[in-house]
């Protein structure tokens, strides 16, 4: 009986575990059947690892994303590979030490980059939701089960 539960216990970790399916700029679909959520975050930033904390043990929403947008975790800081995205191109500007990539000042409100953000586009590349800072899972799921 407890080797019953432990397989069941192992099993039920594995199904809480999944990982988001997670894209990349350049493994988009030429062409979009979904909207692409952009989560904007840094190594740095401590109200990030809180939101991934949170996202992580969300089963719910975890399905939810997978099934309703390209889910794009973008760190502006790291990312210094050009960006083609929606026939524009994008680069790191580097300024010595560190930098920042062009696509998260051309997508942040105020053209300043906030850590953490989200940013839901279209398929015609138009923002339809932005948010700086810190996000219930609740309004995540409620933003997911809106879109088509």
């Amino acid at each position: 009986m407890k080797i019953i539960a432990f397989i069941l216990l192992m099993i039920s970790g594995i199904f809480n575990s999944q990982e988001v399916k997670h894209y990349g700029f350049e493994s988009l679909p030429e062409k979009l059947e979904k909207r692409i959520l952009i989560y904007m975050k840094t190594d740095w930033c401590s109200i990030c690892k809180i939101q991934k904390y949170q996202m992580e043990k969300d089963l719910e929403l975890k399905n939810l994303m997978d099934e309703k947008v390209y889910f794009i975790t973008f760190n502006p800081e790291k990312y210094k590979e050009s960006i083609k995205f929606f026939d524009e191109n994008y680069n790191y500007i580097s300024n010595g030490n560190s930098g920042i990539h062009e696509l998260a000042v051309e997508i942040s409100l105020n053209k300043n980059p906030v850590y953490p953000s989200w940013i839901l586009i279209d398929k015609d590349g138009k923002v339809l939701f932005r948010n700086e800072g810190l996000v219930d899972n609740g309004i995540l799921k409620l933003l997911m089960g809106k879109l088509n």
